[in-house]
This record gives C-alpha cells, structure tokens and sequence, in this order.
C-alpha cells in the first residue's frame, strides 16, 4: 500500500505539520487493517469514488454481498447523521456488532484524509516530491491510532485559536458529536 504523504497534494502538510500528518498515516494504516482487508480496500475506493477522487470500480466477488456496508458508507460520506437505526444494524448483521465501530471509525479515517487532498490539492499547487521526512507507520490499533490523530491536530499551532475552535466546533456540528 503506497503511504498518503506521497501525494502531492499533502506536502504542505508535510512541511508544516508533519507530526499530523504522521498520525494520519498511523490512522490510515490502522484503518487498512480494521476489517478484513479486501473489503477495507473497497471501501476506500467507494469514499475516495464518492468524492470525486477515483474511477468507479466493481466489488470483487467476496464482497459484494456486504452491500449493507456499502450503503453505509456513502451515507456516512454524504452526511454522518443521515446515518439511520436501520443502517447500522444491517451492518451489524453482515459484520457483527463488535466491528461496526471499527467499520465507522475506519470511514471516518478514509473520508477525512480523501477531504484534505481534496482541500489541500485545491489550495496549493501539488509538487512530484516525496515524503522523506516522516518516520515509518507505527502499527496501532484503529482506536488508539484515531485518538493520537486527533491529539496531534488539536496541537498544532499554524492557525489563531478562534479558527481552531471554529473548525473544531464545525466538524463536531457536522459529525453529530456530542462534546
């Protein structure tokens, strides 16, 4: 699996927070690894192909019939509240109940780095340089990979403490988060 920071488009991220981005590839491995691989993979073509980042494909054979999941997760691409009572038991079904968290923290992974390509790719010019400067992936598991993601954005200092609070207070608007 090729890492995030060798697109193009996260080498701001690279030059001015790179323990951020790190984490983010910390997170995106764990989230590779969550549930069985093959279906992660499709998984993250379908939120990179619902935002506009890949060429539709079709589900290999062993998971087509997980369509549960995949209707949740164009949901949760399209808007996380949206996510019904109903979704979340099909998926329950198909995965058990002990995976849907995992199923749901690993979209969260997917969606968000494919938004800060879309974003980062869209407010600067993408260089063809690589990514020297991060340390390779410490294998963690999803959880504890998301919780030290957030933990080193919520430290970086590049915007004023109102923008911080502002993004902050926004994506826990739009994630339907409690806190």
């Amino acid at each position: 699996m090729s890492r995030l920071a060798e697109a193009p488009e996260l080498r701001p991220a690279l030059e001015h927070a790179p323990g951020a981005l790190a984490a983010l590839e910390s997170a995106h491995e764990a989230a590779c690894l969550a549930v069985d691989p093959v279906l992660a993979g499709c998984l993250r073509r379908r939120v990179a192909e619902s935002l506009g980042l890949g060429a539709s494909g079709d589900s290999p054979p062993s998971v087509a019939e997980r369509e549960a999941c995949f209707e949740f997760a164009d949901q949760f691409v399209t808007y996380v509240p949206g996510v019904t009572d109903a979704q979340r038991r099909a998926v329950a079904v198909e995965l058990g109940d002990d995976r849907r968290l995992e199923l749901a923290r690993m979209l969260y992974v997917f969606d968000m780095a494919d938004r800060l390509v879309l974003a980062l790719g869209r407010l600067y010019e993408p260089r063809g340089e690589g990514a020297d400067g991060l340390p390779p992936v410490e294998p963690k598991p999803l959880g504890a990979a998301v919780d030290d993601l957030h933990a080193t954005a919520m430290q970086l200092h590049e915007l004023d403490p109102v923008t911080t609070e502002l993004v902050r207070l926004h994506c826990a608007r739009y994630h339907d988060c409690k806190t």
